[in-house]
């Protein structure tokens, strides 16, 4: 059995509901999940320290990075955690694992393949190998990744609610079983 680690930061929840709705996604391909999530609290003087986090996720096979996207980049809290794998990548504990990353936004376009793009930097740092998002509503008829964002799943809320746009949710559970399948086809072949 593959361990899938999903390590997201989220101030008001729409981060975390994605991340859940990834981790179901995993575990539909009966694959166990490590769900980590970057604390305030863990934050000190601006440096992420929680060595017993980024010891759980070197014993990941996967590791899928989540935040929410401000100004264009990942929150503050998330940039801490990626400056404190530095020791990580030094020991190239994540070394050939998967990646993959996803990002919600209070608007569809808010620059969140920026964020995107700075996981997929961080992963190919590690020596990670990096999973995209493979269905498009442009491009199959699944009717999923409303966006179309294929580098990861890019999210945002609904004009005048509270909560994750639904098609957004079944993206991220469909983009946590694809995550899950390739990493179990790809370690089992070892």
């Amino acid at each position: 059995m593959s361990q899938i680690g999903i390590v997201f930061f989220s101030k008001c929840g729409a981060t975390k509901a994605v991340a859940h709705a990834l981790a179901e996604g995993v575990e539909t391909q009966s694959q166990s999940v490590t769900m980590i999530e970057v604390l305030p609290s863990e934050i000190v003087e601006g440096r992420y320290i929680n060595e017993q986090k980024l010891k759980r996720l070197g014993e990941c096979d996967a590791i899928v990075f989540g935040s929410p996207t401000y100004m264009g980049s990942p929150a503050a809290q998330f940039k801490a955690f990626m400056d404190a794998s530095s020791e990580p990548y030094c020991a190239k504990a994540w070394r050939n694992k998967f990646a993959a990353g996803f990002t919600t936004g209070g608007s569809l376009n808010g620059e969140q393949q920026q964020t995107l793009l700075s996981f997929f930097t961080l992963a190919c740092q590690h020596g990670m190998l990096w999973i995209g998002l493979d269905a498009s509503k442009h491009t199959d008829d699944l009717g999923l990744n409303r966006t179309g964002s294929n580098i990861g799943l890019v999210s945002s809320i609904d004009d005048g609610e509270e909560s994750v746009n639904g098609n957004d949710l079944l993206t991220a559970r469909y983009y946590g079983t694809r995550i899950a399948t390739l990493v179990q086809e790809l370690t089992s072949k070892k």
